[in-house]
């Protein structure tokens, strides 16, 4: 096995055994890995890190040559811990939504620097004190947009007009329908006002540096809010615990 040294997010933990732990991360240079790390829960001093979720590390891990995905983790050292954005609990929330996204969409050992970026750059815009709910919906716009995801909001998604008035929003098609598509289809769709369109297309088009200071009104944040859950909603076959519990704390 060939020792490999790399940046890491930490996704999630989970004991394994009496003494060791499973480890998910997210790194700059192989994209999703599962390692074990062993004996850590009988001895965190030989470890420079507590692997809290979300917190930045660098690892170093064993890659296994025949088959399997469980690599083994034998050096962790904490890097950013994100401090500020760990003394509030509503930003606690949303980052630990970050990495419950991510770990569900993302493929093992799928590299793709600019997801890791991304994650980066929004826990550092929580820990500015900007708005979380714009942070999480910039977050899952950038984060479709790189992965493939993102629905049409420039055409009808039917029929191909351009910048339809009014459109709505069909979550099966992936996209905004006009007026005429969407009385001749029986599926549920949600209209999106031009606020809401063109903050989509500006997020999109906006590096994260950007958008720190970016307003929108209460309105277009709610609709944000409810077209995208529900985008979320429809690519998961369950809800993410992490949503249930901002949901249940109205953050």
């Amino acid at each position: 096995m060939a020792a490999t040294k790399t940046q890491a997010f930490v996704l999630k933990t989970q004991d394994y055994r009496d003494t060791s732990l499973l480890a998910y991360f997210y790194t700059r240079d192989y994209g999703k890995i599962h390692g074990i790390i062993r004996g850590i829960r009988d001895g965190r001093e030989r470890y420079g890190s507590t692997l809290e979720p979300f917190s930045l590390n660098e690892i170093l891990f064993y890659r296994r040559r025949r088959g399997g995905d469980l690599h083994q983790v034998t050096q962790v050292e904490l890097l950013e811990p994100f401090f500020g954005v760990r003394e509030d609990l509503e930003r606690v929330s949303y980052a630990s939504y970050f990495v419950d996204l991510l770990n569900q969409l993302v493929e093992v050992e799928d590299p793709h620097p600019p997801i890791f970026d991304l994650l980066s750059d929004l826990l550092w815009f929580l820990q500015t004190g900007a708005s979380c709910r714009r942070g999480a919906r910039i977050y899952e716009i950038k984060l479709f947009e790189l992965l493939g995801f993102m629905p049409e909001i420039r055409s009808c998604v039917a029929c191909r007009t351009p910048s339809p008035d009014p459109a709505y929003f069909d979550t099966a098609l992936g996209g905004i329908l006009c007026g005429h598509c969407r009385s001749s289809r029986d599926g549920a769709s949600l209209s999106l006002s031009k606020g809401t369109l063109h903050f989509l297309d500006h997020v999109r088009n906006s590096a994260v540096r950007d958008l720190l200071g970016v307003k929108v009104s209460e309105g277009v944040g709610k609709e944000l809010e409810r077209v995208l859950r529900r985008f979320v909603d429809f690519y998961l076959s369950n809800k993410l615990k992490s949503v249930v519990f901002l949901e249940k704390m109205g953050f």
